[in-house]
């Protein structure tokens, strides 16, 4: 409470000695100050962007993993019920019990056409989806990423024209927050 009445004698003798006009660095702190406040609104934005792209990523890789290694024991099973096909085939080849094993190798060739390579098919164009989700979670990743980094030099640089009272401190600081929001814009629309 004392130093927010010393703040206001400050203002008070100020205005006084300037003929009662606000002075030109008090506007300059007050714009400062709401750039920065508008600058960390963004950055916080981006920071959460940002976790959240990793836990997409993060996501799905996993799933990608899981149907790779579904993938993979599914062609383990076209493998095994092919070479059982072949199997059957040649050992009932002359024997009085051909037609069977005829029929028991048809059924595998049967299993493989219409259940493991289909599932194969819809197995890998699971993966591919989720190769397509990392690659754009990772470049979201890195936009927001350096969307962080302008909105806090940015920050930095406002802050800084506040104490050395230079305004192009200020603009250069505003033009590294607008490329950070530039850069986060990209990242939602990618």
């Amino acid at each position: 409470m004392e130093a927010q009445r010393a703040y206001q004698r400050f203002e008070d003798e100020h205005r006084i000695g300037t003929g009662g006009e606000e002075p030109t660095w008090s506007r300059h702190g007050r714009q400062a100050a709401v750039l920065v406040a508008v600058m960390a609104g963004f950055l916080a934005v981006a920071t959460f962007l940002a976790n959240e792209a990793v836990k997409e990523v993060i996501t799905a890789e996993t799933h990608r993993a899981d149907a790779s290694a579904l993938r993979e024991s599914n062609l383990v099973k076209i493998d095994i019920a092919g070479g059982n096909a072949r199997l059957v085939q040649l050992l009932g080849a002359g024997n009085p019990r051909e037609r069977r094993a005829l029929r028991i190798a048809a059924l595998h060739r049967a299993r493989i056409a219409h259940e493991l390579q289909p599932l194969d098919a819809r197995l890998t164009a699971r993966i591919q989806d989720d190769k397509r989700n990392v690659d754009r979670a990772n470049t979201q990743h890195v936009l927001y990423e350096l969307a962080e980094v302008g909105l806090q030099v940015g920050i930095v640089l406002a802050s800084v024209s506040i104490i050395a009272r230079r305004r192009w401190l200020l603009g250069i600081g505003g033009a590294a927050a607008s490329a950070g929001v530039v850069l986060l814009l990209v990242g939602l629309l990618h």
